[in-house]
């Protein structure tokens, strides 16, 4: 990436492009329930993703929740803000690129349908308990076993075969 794909006009003459810069992200208009918690997901050209917790910040209109990430300045990035229950994803925003600069502000838009924790666990479907669980894994396992047969059976020879078969 070169300085001519930039715009002179919005870029800092004082720094290098590549050196870090504190990056303050803020998330507005965000309500979080017990057990949530809001953390910003960032990824660079290169694929290195990191996820900041942020933290909230009380104003007398409204509640902004922030963080300060060190960023390589005027890199493009993609980054999403993630809410997450008992460690697990509930809610997530649209994935945006950008170029690291001085801040990142965006008001919360979950792109997916919400399912909390505990509606996740009552939708799973019961595992059955006792023998009939104990027959369902074997029975599961067998038809693992059908499937695929070990390349050191005396039929090693027609197996090596079938094999160079499917590749041509």
């Amino acid at each position: 990436m070169g300085v001519g794909s930039l715009n002179p006009l919005f870029v800092d003459s004082t720094k290098p492009i590549g050196d870090k810069v504190v990056t303050n992200v803020e998330l507005l208009s965000v309500v979080l329930h017990d057990g949530d918690s809001v953390f910003f997901e960032v990824s660079d050209e290169y694929g290195f993703q990191q996820r900041f917790a942020l933290k909230a910040v009380e104003t007398k209109k409204s509640v902004k929740y922030t963080a300060e990430v060190w960023l390589k300045y005027q890199h493009e990035i993609q980054y999403r803000f993630v809410m997450v229950n008992a460690g697990e994803e509930v809610y997530a925003s649209a994935t945006q690129t950008a170029r690291a600069g001085h801040i990142i502000s965006d008001k919360w838009a979950p792109t997916f349908k919400p399912d909390t924790v505990r509606e996740k666990k009552a939708k799973r479907p019961q595992q059955p308990r006792g023998e009939a669980a104990a027959a369902a894994v074997r029975e599961a396992k067998a038809q693992r076993e059908a499937k695929f047969k070990p390349l050191g059976q005396p039929n090693m020879l027609s197996q090596i075969k079938s094999l160079i078969d499917d590749l041509l």
